[in-house]
């Protein structure tokens, strides 16, 4: 079934810098035929959005780049202001992420996959593991489909799609969730400020 996205679950109370977080997940299927997945949620100091385009960090390497008209992004960075003067000081934060594969992986290799799929959220937050952030990611592996043995280099195809899911899923969920205005304070969502693109 697909997985619910945006404010559900532990998403319902993340927040990525003055937007609304949440839950986003992303798969694929690699030219090997193994499958890579990774859910998200998507709760981070840093921003998802840089503030002078109003474009998302993670969709700048998508290749899939769409510019807000320039009163759509001052309205929006208005709206960010107003916000941001009600919060008041940040929240603790934590990006969590699961990348899940079908490969069979050694403890090593896991590990491996979990540590560059950090580069995800790397490309999709800025500024990214602050002090105040608590980002961890975990991998599964089920063994069904085993790397190409007389490839040494076989895990890297495995390494390089962690990352890019992990970037994937991160504005997936951002894209998802929806506006926040309650005792946690006011979260709008980009889909509010700039329309769902």
């Amino acid at each position: 079934a697909p997985v619910q996205q945006g404010c559900v679950g532990a998403g319902t109370g993340a927040a990525v810098g003055p937007l609304k977080g949440g839950v986003g997940s992303a798969s694929a299927v690699l030219g090997s035929g193994i499958t890579v997945a990774a859910l998200v949620v998507a709760n981070a100091a840093g921003s998802a959005m840089d503030p002078e385009t109003g474009v998302l960090y993670g969709e700048l390497f998508q290749g899939r780049v769409n510019h807000p008209e320039a009163k759509v992004h001052e309205a929006a960075r208005e709206r960010l202001a107003e916000s941001a003067a009600k919060n008041g000081r940040p929240p603790m934060n934590t990006t969590l992420a699961v990348v899940a594969t079908d490969a069979d992986l050694s403890k090593a290799q896991a590990q491996k996959l979990a540590g560059t799929s950090h580069d995800g959220i790397a490309r999709a937050v800025r500024p990214v593991h602050l002090l105040n952030d608590g980002d961890t990611v975990f991998t599964l592996a089920t063994g069904a489909r085993t790397l190409d043995a007389a490839n040494p280099l076989a895990l890297n195809e495995v390494l390089a799609a962690g990352a890019d899911l992990v970037t994937r899923a991160i504005v997936r969920a951002v894209r998802a969730a929806g506006s926040v205005d309650g005792a946690g304070g006011v979260w709008p969502s980009y889909g509010e400020l700039y329309g769902s693109g």
